[in-house]
């Protein structure tokens, strides 16, 4: 069985959303579509899963990406927002607590180079890929998808979505009927509604937001 195929399995995102990484601006390799990506790295999981040498995290399998040392990246409020949300804590550089999200920001916040890896691969074992496409330190370059480091005007992230927050919130739908929408441990998280090994809607929606949909799978408006 292939590692890409272990990962799969063992994130519980399907092997048929995987196979679809390559298509996507993920893919970072010489091969990636985006203008961000490699110009001397072939393998194009290695980015963020690695198969030896891996960051211990129970969230994500075999994770390769080097975590953002962002302590607190603020905390959404609203009149209406029911949920207790710790986004201020994703869980830093102790790969043992951190959250799905933390994960996602450790590209995302713009603080961590995207070459940054734990274990790099055998073609590149004396240093880590180079890239082309990036700011002069490695970072993502300035655009939607660098959030920076302050999430108070974001969705929340990181807070638990289960019945006794459907029982004070009648604006939401009952969790346990979600269905596409992935929560992680019982919470929301980046990646509950972006799959980032799939791109077959915009900004890697887990479903496309015509209409609201993806919104209304959740919220019940």
């Amino acid at each position: 069985m292939s590692v890409l195929v272990l990962l799969a399995s063992a994130a519980g995102w399907g092997s048929v959303v995987y196979a679809g990484i390559a298509t996507t601006k993920h893919n970072l390799s010489v091969v990636g579509l985006g203008a961000v990506k490699s110009i001397d790295e072939t393998e194009i999981c290695i980015f963020c899963h690695t198969p030896h040498r891996a960051i211990k995290n129970d969230n994500i399998p075999l994770w390769n990406h080097n975590l953002s040392t962002a302590g607190n990246y603020g905390v959404y409020t609203s009149p209406t927002f029911d949920g207790v949300t710790t986004v201020q804590d994703l869980g830093g550089t102790d790969a043992t607590t951190a959250a799905v999200s933390n994960l996602c920001l450790s590209c995302h916040d713009g603080t961590v180079a995207i070459n940054a890896l734990n274990n790099p691969s055998n073609a590149n074992q004396n240093g880590n890929p180079t890239m082309g496409g990036t700011n002069a330190d490695g970072t993502l370059p300035d655009g939607t998808s660098r959030l920076g480091t302050d999430l108070t005007d974001d969705h929340p992230v990181n807070f638990i979505f289960d019945a006794a927050l459907f029982a004070v919130d009648n604006s939401l739908n009952d969790p346990a009927t979600l269905t596409e929408v992935v929560l992680f441990n019982g919470t929301v998280q980046c990646a509950s509604c972006h799959d980032p090994h799939n791109s077959v809607n915009p900004a890697f929606l887990r479903v496309s937001n015509t209409g609201s949909a993806l919104c209304l799978r959740c919220h019940n408006k």
